[in-house]
């Protein structure tokens, strides 16, 4: 006692470094409720004083829960009459595959009509076949049973575990639809341990609905559950204090039956105790695992641990040893680690809270091979001398959850512990990815883990409700944080991965499981970033396999920026360095060349130098450096420059004498010539630009050669710009051009030369190049409009039509060309650009612009392509028309010397046409058409902002033969319709006389019989026979009253009232 005070006090004075940790939201939450009868079967509550339902920590270790990945055979996919093995599915049964199969398929990939599922979380896809060995993976179950009911319940969270894309990748359509939460849920249970009825089953079906009506008898609770994949198999190991089962794919048969009943357990495959359990000399079992091997260990009470093997249908025990101190604990977590050449197996021992006993903690034992065992255990390992409180506070054995802190340990020792506060009330590890890092030093592969999840489930002191917090202790933050329901506790939790996507499952007092699914990666580098934690998010992207190498590079630099602001320069050189390769090293040796932090600079100038990715410049600022700090040993051991070196060297000295640097470049080599240019070719261009596009075309072209060069004098290579190039001419390889665009960055002009000279001798320009032509002769073109120039106009406009319809126009893109052409104010092009991109309406506001001949002809030919913009093209002809004819000057001549009247007259022709053309689609109606004649816009209504007095209007002449037609057109449909009227208006009138007629005759025959009766009936005969029959009936109605009185009367005073009723009855009086 005295030395837990110490440590609780120790505790308390020292802020938990776990409490300072940034809180994150890297899974995302989601609830799933049990049905009321599987709550109270599966959940065990008591009440208190004030009559709620509430549950103690020890009554929390009732429950146990397990999960694991699962498939499902594709033969069950058919129909419920398949069959499964020797035996026919049930309704039930078919049903909870039917609803695991809906799972599977909304977490699917590709469609299902066809009988194929393709899985994120697969390697491959199944195809449905008539094969037994077809399954289809994917499914996520959880297990759970209680040890107050014989039942183990299965509970579908696929959809919530599994990882689903939201949106395609690269489409710009509508979000790929999330599947459906709903479609997990319970599916049903079994009874392991149920008691075989000696009597054979009911033959008729009146004794099989009585049987399966009436209760069953039940089996054992059950204590613990493990579960384990096996190949395309799930092993799900069964335990009670004295009996041990295991089940095979026990998913495939299950009961859905509510209310819940127990069910047979022998529809499925499963492995029992060769020999039945001793209890006197193998104890009570507490705790069972399974191992990926098939090895099932079991511990029990008295702290000794039983292995078994599946063999022949029967788990045959092959290890047994106790534990070897003197009063052991229980144990009551135990668990397998399994590698290639060796089996560990960990055991925690309970601690008696009545007695403070010391009967061993943590311990390993190894076992050798897992092929072949060994017959004892070869080493026990005491890990921890401390005992554990609760079952669920350890998991595999590896993770163990103290007052303290969480600790973790391996096969021998232990190796870390978190500082976490709190009472913990469960705990479980949460895989994850293992990402194989390279070393290309050495060659070797490690594994690196981006994060290290645990779960821990305690109590908020606030609150006073259940928390749940998932920790990352490699980079040192909670990554998800949650308050539980006010009625829920935890119960129990457990760690799934699927498709490297990390689950965290939790089992709650109030029916529920709460489930927590890692959320992607880039996601969770927006949050770390958000709160400057470049180093977790370049952990997690790194980690992630899917993650861009091109994106991590950008953290490291981002990162690096960071550090920088902060004036952390050292810190920020480490993360530069990271960037070689993809960040321009001149924008790191610029930050860094103040004297105080030159030795960073020299640790990035030597990382280039070990990359092989110095050049000259690099290795001479390196070796200045050295000198500035006092190292000339260091200095001198760079090695002497090579003849590229020397050569670009000797350029940079010349830089003050331009001519002279030009020409020694062209006394180089074609590659030594390239990378001189690239270094010094701004420089050279900005005092020599022609001469010095005279060397970078001939580069580009192939005909650079250094003798030729030189004899034509530096002077005279600006006339390489001048003349076509041949094949017979190329002397050298061709270079691109963008290595030496950014050189004449300060004079478009040279740059277009360039760019128009190589893309007509057919060298290749990247898209960019080929925008910035285009933009350049655009320019030009502008300037010589502006100016008057017209022979410059006019081969400008060439050459920026030739680039907008050559076959590399699609390199530039459409949508950018008309955003150079727009801005620059090409008519030509807009109008080319919109007929290639079918905008209509601009291409229609475009032609109405011109209102020349050809551009009214397009638009009709386009009417016939397109009827429905017939109404824009009548509101241009019209608007066109008004402005000619309110337009016209006073000589009739009009600019380009045609006759105005003609003009009008062939735009009023065009109106014609377009008039015909409406009448023969029929597309328009006859008052829209009007209206558009008349000014009133083109839409399908008025618009009441065209009221005004300056309509576009037309002659009415216009539209004589279109109104004539239209109006003869109705009149025959006029007559048509009147003569119609008429003959149905006959028709009716006959219909109504024949109508008429025979009611006219019905009529008459009922006077007739009316009068007949009338003759024959004799009112007042009927009144005196109505009055008498009242009187008689009153007569009758005192009599009888009096007769009543007098019969009660003699029956009282009569010795034999027999005979008194006798005569009444023979007198009438008694009916």
């Amino acid at each position: 006692l005295a030395d837990e005070f110490v440590k609780q006090t120790i505790h308390n004075k020292k802020k938990m470094a776990a409490s300072r940790w940034k809180r994150f939201a890297f899974f995302d939450r989601n609830n799933l409720t049990f049905q009321s009868e599987v709550m109270t079967d599966l959940i065990p509550t008591i009440s208190n004083e004030s009559g709620r339902l509430t549950l103690s920590f020890d009554e929390g270790d009732t429950v146990s829960m397990a999960v694991s990945t699962a498939s499902l055979p594709m033969m069950t996919l058919n129909n419920a009459d398949n069959k499964l093995g020797d035996r026919k599915r049930s309704e039930d049964e078919s049903s909870s595959i039917e609803a695991m199969f809906k799972t599977l398929s909304a977490c699917s990939s590709s469609p299902t009509h066809d009988g194929t599922l393709q899985l994120q979380s697969q390697a491959q896809s199944f195809i449905n076949s008539k094969k037994s060995s077809d399954q289809v993976d994917g499914l996520v179950l959880v297990f759970c049973a209680s040890q107050e009911s014989d039942r183990v319940h299965c509970i579908d969270v696929t959809v919530r575990c599994h990882p689903i894309s939201r949106s395609s990748p690269g489409d710009d359509s509508d979000p790929v639809s999330m599947p459906d939460d709903s479609l997990d849920g319970w599916r049903g249970y079994w009874t392991p341990f149920v008691k075989k009825p000696k009597e054979k089953p009911p033959n008729r079906i009146e004794d099989r609905i009585i049987s399966d009506h009436l209760p069953s008898i039940g089996g054992d609770t059950v204590i613990d559950l493990a579960a384990s994949r096996q190949g395309e198999n799930l092993w799900v190991a069964c335990l009670a204090s004295t009996n041990l089962i295991v089940f095979v794919d026990p998913h495939l048969s299950l009961s859905c039956r509510l209310p819940l009943a127990t069910n047979a357990a022998e529809e499925c495959l499963s492995y029992r105790l060769a020999t039945p359990w001793n209890t006197q000399q193998q104890q009570k079992c507490t705790c069972v695992d399974i191992s990926s091997t098939g090895l099932i260990a079991a511990g029990t009470d008295k702290g000794s641990v039983h292995i078994f093997s599946p063999q022949k249908g029967y788990l045959r025990s092959i290890m047994a040893f106790s534990s070897p101190n003197a009063n052991p604990n229980p144990i009551i977590s135990i668990n397998w680690s399994v590698s290639a050449s060796k089996a560990a197996l960990f055991c925690c021992h309970q601690s008696l809270r009545s007695t403070r006993t010391t009967g061993g903690g943590i311990c390993c034992y190894e076992l050798g091979d897992p092929i072949n065992l060994s017959s004892t255990p070869l080493a026990r390992h005491d890990l921890d001398s401390r005992p554990v409180l609760s079952g669920r506070l350890c998991d595999n054995g590896l993770l163990v959850a103290r007052p303290d802190g969480i600790y973790t340990y391996s096969h021998t020792q232990k190796i870390a512990v978190s500082p976490i506060d709190g009472i913990k009330l469960a705990v479980c590890n949460i895989p994850t990815y293992q990402a194989v890092s390279t070393n290309h030093s050495d060659k070797s592969a490690t594994t690196v883990a981006a994060s290290s999840y645990a779960l821990v489930a305690s109590t908020d002191s606030k609150s006073g409700r259940d928390a749940v917090d998932i920790y990352d202790a490699n980079n040192k933050l909670v990554a998800f944080h949650v308050l539980l329901s006010p009625s829920h506790k935890a119960l129990q939790a457990a760690g799934i991965m699927v498709a490297n996507r990390s689950s965290a499952i939790v089992l709650t007092s109030g029916g529920a499981i709460v489930t927590l699914t890692e959320k992607v990666t880039s996601e969770k580098v927006s949050l770390l970033t958000q709160k400057n934690l470049y180093g977790a998010a370049i952990s997690m992207a790194y980690a992630d396999p899917s993650y861009q190498p091109n994106d991590i590079t950008s953290l490291y630099r981002r990162y690096a920026e960071h550090l920088y602001r902060k004036g952390s320069f050292s810190e920020a050189m480490d993360q530069y360095i990271y960037t070689i390769g993809a960040l321009e090293s001149s924008h790191v040796i610029f930050r860094y060349l103040d004297a105080p932090r030159i030795p960073m600079l020299v640790r990035y100038l030597e990382e280039l130098r070990r990359r092989e990715l110095a050049t000259a410049v690099h290795n001479e600022l390196l070796r200045t450096c050295y000198m500035k700090l006092g190292d000339d040993d260091a200095a001198e051991r760079i090695s002497a420059p090579s003849d590229d070196e020397t050569s670009c060297l000797a350029v940079a000295s010349l830089t003050h004498n331009p001519k002279e640097a030009l020409a020694m470049v062209c006394s180089f080599e074609a590659p030594k010539a390239a990378e001189a240019l690239v270094i010094y070719g701004a420089a050279l261009a900005r005092t020599l630009p022609r001469e010095t596009a005279g060397v970078v075309v001939s580069l580009c072209l192939g005909t650079y050669s250094p003798s030729a060069m030189a004899a034509a004098a530096a002077q005279e290579a600006s006339r390489i710009l001048e003349y076509p190039i041949n094949e017979q001419d190329r002397k050298c390889s061709l270079y691109p051009v963008h290595l030496f665009a950014s050189a004449f960055l300060e004079n478009p002009k040279m740059l277009r030369l360039i760019l128009a000279h190589c893309n007509r001798n057919k060298c290749q320009l990247t898209p960019t190049l080929r925008r910035t032509l285009l933009e350049l002769t655009l320019a030009e073109w502008n300037n010589a409009k502006r100016s008057g120039d017209t022979e410059a106009e006019k081969l400008r406009r060439k050459e920026a039509i030739t680039a907008l319809t050559d076959a590399h126009c699609s390199d530039i893109g459409d949508y950018n060309s008309l955003v150079l052409v727009q801005l620059a104010g090409f008519a030509e092009g807009e109008l080319l650009l919109y007929e290639r991109l079918q905008m209509i309406p601009m291409l229609l506001n475009r032609y109405a612009q011109d209102g020349g001949d050809r551009a009214r002809r397009q638009m009709l030919a386009m009417c016939r392509n397109d009827p429905q913009i017939l109404a824009d093209v009548l509101g241009h002809f019209v608007s066109i028309a008004s402005e000619k004819i309110g337009g016209d000057s006073t000589d009739g001549i009009s600019d380009d010397g045609q006759s105005t009247n003609s003009q009008e007259e062939e735009i009023l022709e065009d109106i014609r046409e377009s008039l015909s053309m409406a009448r023969s689609q029929g597309v328009l109606p006859p008052v829209r058409v009007a209206r558009i004649l008349a000014g009133e816009g083109t839409g399908q209504f008025s618009d009441s902002s065209m009221l005004d007095t300056n309509k576009r209007t037309v002659p009415l002449s216009v539209a004589l033969d279109y109104v004539g037609d239209i109006l003869d057109e109705s009149r025959g449909k006029i007559l048509t319709l009147q003569a119609e009227v008429e003959e149905y208006n006959a028709l009716c009138n006959s219909m109504e006389e024949e109508v008429e007629a025979l009611l006219s005759d019905q009529y008459d025959d009922q006077d007739t019989a009316k009068s007949k009766n009338q003759d024959e009936l004799d009112i007042e005969d009927l009144y005196s026979r109505l009055q008498s029959s009242l009187e008689e009936g009153s007569n009758l109605e005192n009599k009888t009253s009096q007769s009543r009185e007098a019969f009660w009367r003699d029956m009282d005073q009569s010795d034999d009232r027999f005979e008194t009723i006798s005569r009444y009855f023979a007198n009438g009086l008694i009916a």
